[in-house]
This record gives structure tokens, C-alpha cells and sequence, in this order.
């Protein structure tokens, strides 16, 4: 499926090598056993190689596990022992990693880890991104021509998929999420681990999903102390409020201090210069402290 070009019954390698064998059964005058030999040769090398590519470019199929895709690379790809593992995450504004949120309309860099125990040759990924119903959930870009990925389209749906046997199990690909109210998505990907010996047999087979659900741009993203200091985005401000006053902070993800004041008890709003990920950290004179993840968009 991945690395490997073969049809949903697993029959072949390639189809050319069946064509060749197939008029070969038909009976042949050997007056040119030259002619037969090239032509044994030439099945030969088309049945012994294989193909590393994707299987959406090399075979127009859709074999990801999302709703009404066609059969994941389970099928074909086995009998290794690589024990392939899968994962999936979004980072937003280059820095913080979210684990099972989106930000709405927003660029993401998602990534998608695939390991095995053992020693594999290399791994290959396919995977995409939908809405419940099986639409395509936001868009996705390449940031990188000279990366081990590529993208694809089958029956509409947008692909991603390794462009070669990858040494590293790492793959990367931009995504823009949906507009706001768009609801969660879905990233469904299927995955191996392979031996490199040119066929399916002895590779690793890894498939799974990871949801992330709209994140509340206007209320925060992490945790925070019970009756600690709330904090709302407000189209480029930050509202605080809380009963007594408070020393806060705000810094951005890679530890810069955009603002540090203290505020009196109440509600007060505060101009911020910039957009992107940021921590807020308060600590109130009663002792509570809090810690908010925000995106300012």
C-alpha cells in the first residue's frame, strides 16, 4: 500500500509483469529465444522491484481508514514484527504543541511521528483530515520541496503521503484548519514500518485517528486554579477580571515579556501588540495563582 504498489487482492507488484505473463501463457513458436528471454527478463525486473511512492499517486486509492475509504495497507503489508506505532499532533505558531485542540483558520504544522522496535528500513504515511462526515476538514501545504512527503488527491479528498522509503519516521505538512464554527476534525493515518526487501512481506502495519475539537478563541486554552484570575481575548485585547487585585504577566511562547503589571480588583482590558500563542500568568493577593495558554488572532 505505502511502499509498495499492489492492487486490493494483493495479486501483483505492478500490472505491466501480469500482462507479460498472461501472453506468455498462449503458445509461443521459440524461433527467437533472444525475443523470449528479453521479455522474461523485462517481467522479471518490473516483478521484483517495488515501488515506494504513496499509494494515493501511484495507485488513485484512498487507504487511510477515514469513513468510505478503501482497505488500509493491513492487507497487504504484514508479517513483520516492528510493533509500528502512530502519532499525531498540531503545533501553532511554531512553538506550542496541542495535543487535542485546533485554532479556527489558523496555520498549523502537522505532524505525525511513526516508530517500530527493531531495526525497519524506513517508514511511509498516509493520512488525511476530515469532518465527521467524511468531507475534507481545511487544507494542507507542503512547506517543503525537498521533504519526504507529498500531496495528493483521491476521489476529492486531500492526501498526504511519503514521496519515498523515509529513513526518519518524522513527516510534516502545513494545514490551514476551517473557519470558526467549523466543529472537530479528524485525522485518520495509516502507516508502516518496512523491512526494504522490495515486497509487502515483513512489514509493519500502524493505523489510527486523532480528533481535535474548535478551541474558544474567546475564552483560554490550559488550566487554570479554581477562583483564580479570569481571562477572555477580545479582538486583540485581553480582559482580566477577578475580586482582588493581581500582579499578571504576559509572555510569549518562547519566554519574551510582552507585559507585567499589577491590577486593582475588577474587570480591566489590556492592549496587546502582536497575535499568536501566549502565556498569562497571575497571581492574585489572596495567594491564587493561575496560568493561561491563549491565541491572540
Amino acid at each position: 500500500m505505502i511502499v509498495s504498489d499492489h492492487d486490493d487482492k494483493c495479486q501483483s507488484i505492478a500490472t505491466l509483469p501480469c500482462v507479460l505473463m498472461f501472453s506468455l501463457q498462449e503458445p509461443i513458436e521459440m524461433k527467437n529465444p533472444r525475443t523470449f528471454l528479453l521479455l522474461f527478463l523485462l517481467a522479471s525486473t518490473v516483478v521484483f522491484s517495488s515501488n515506494s511512492n504513496g499509494v494515493a499517486h501511484q495507485q488513485n486509492k484512498d487507504r487511510t481508514g477515514a469513513p468510505g475509504s478503501d482497505n488500509t495497507c493491513q492487507q497487504c503489508h504484514s508479517g513483520g514484527s516492528f510493533g509500528t506505532q502512530v502519532n499525531a499532533f498540531l503545533v501553532a505558531d511554531g512553538d506550542m504543541a496541542l495535543s487535542d485542540t485546533y485554532f479556527p483558520g489558523a496555520a498549523h504544522s502537522l505532524v505525525v511521528t511513526v516508530s517500530g522496535s527493531g531495526s525497519p528500513s524506513g517508514y511511509g504515511v498516509h493520512g488525511t483530515a476530515v469532518f465527521d462526515d467524511g468531507s475534507n476538514a481545511g487544507t494542507f501545504s507542503d512547506q517543503d520541496a525537498n521533504d519526504c512527503i507529498w500531496l495528493d488527491e483521491v476521489n476529492g479528498r486531500h492526501i498526504f503521503e511519503q514521496n519515498d522509503l523515509c529513513s526518519s519516521g518524522t513527516f510534516e505538512v502545513v494545514w490551514e484548519a476551517p473557519e470558526a464554527g467549523s466543529g472537530p476534525v479528524t485525522v485518520y493515518v495509516a502507516a508502516i514500518a518496512a523491512n526494504g526487501n522490495g515486497t509487502a512481506s515483513g512489514d509493519s502495519f500502524g493505523g489510527a485517528s486523532f480528533t481535535f475539537n474548535e478551541a474558544n478563541l474567546n475564552s483560554i486554552d490550559g488550566e487554570s486554579a479554581q477562583g483564580g484570575v479570569e481571562v477572555q481575548v477580545r479582538s486583540g485585547t485581553l480582559g482580566l477580571t477577578h475580586s482582588t487585585g493581581h500582579t499578571t504577566t504576559v509572555l510569549s511562547v518562547d519566554g519574551r515579556i510582552l507585559h507585567q503589571g499589577f491590577f486593582e480588583a475588577g474587570s480591566h482590558v489590556l492592549q496587546l501588540n502582536g497575535s499568536g500563542l501566549m502565556v498569562v500568568h497571575s497571581l492574585s493577593t489572596d495567594g491564587v495563582s493561575t496560568t493561561h495558554k491563549i491565541w491572540i488572532p
